[in-house]
């Protein structure tokens, strides 16, 4: 299970070793921003964190940034948290997502 651009490269001549022990094949569409609100505080509940670390305004900008793919609004999420910690900062906000958006992507 990928997004859609793992399925146009394994159609490359070098990945076709790969593609051949593929069983079945699918893909992960975007989703909506609540659902990418919902997917970050599910796992801020997970790890028992109480407080709204993430601004709204930073979770606009984790959503836009990540198009609605969970792996990357997760990575994008975590290196604002990095982000905010240098800053020493209680709250996630976009100045931190664009940092980490520039040292991820």
């Amino acid at each position: 299970m990928g997004q859609i651009n793992l399925e146009d490269n394994l159609r490359y001549q070098k990945a076709l070793p790969l593609a051949s022990r593929v069983v079945a094949r699918g893909s992960s569409n975007a989703v909506k921003k609540d659902e990418v609100d919902q997917y970050l505080n599910h796992h801020l509940s997970i790890a028992v964190i109480n407080t709204q670390l993430f601004a709204d305004a930073a979770l606009t900008a984790i959503y836009q940034g990540s198009g609605g793919i969970y792996r990357k609004a997760n990575n994008l999420a975590r290196g604002a948290l990095i982000a905010a910690a240098v800053d020493k900062a209680s709250q996630v906000i976009p100045e931190h997502v664009q940092m980490a958006s520039s040292e991820i992507f």
